[in-house]
């Protein structure tokens, strides 16, 4: 049986952080344009149709869940889950490059 990986947002962001380096220097931006191209990888070939929508309009467009919920005509829990479960999947993949 395997074990879900789950966390919450602030979690994900803070392993996202640690990945990203925060120095300046040529290694650094480096990783980070490594890390940006990955992640574009994982949001367009792994996750589901309605995961990377919801990814998109969260992380990129800005969106609370709320709005996000108006948009889709779907319900806020259904946003959150979803979004729980794209963190989920894009940290698996992203533990496989970086950690």
């Amino acid at each position: 049986m395997s074990r879900r990986v789950s966390f919450d947002s602030l979690e994900f962001d803070s392993k996202l952080s640690n990945l990203a380096f925060s120095e300046d220097n040529e290694e650094c931006t480096e990783k980070r344009e490594k890390i940006r191209k990955i992640m574009a990888r994982i949001i367009k070939n792994d996750l589901t149709a309605r995961q990377r929508e919801i990814i998109v309009l969260y992380y990129y467009s800005g969106k609370g869940v709320t709005e996000i919920a108006q948009i889709l005509k779907i319900a806020p829990s259904t946003v959150s889950r979803t979004i729980k479960a794209a963190r989920n999947k894009i940290f698996k993949y992203m533990k496989y490059y970086f950690i």
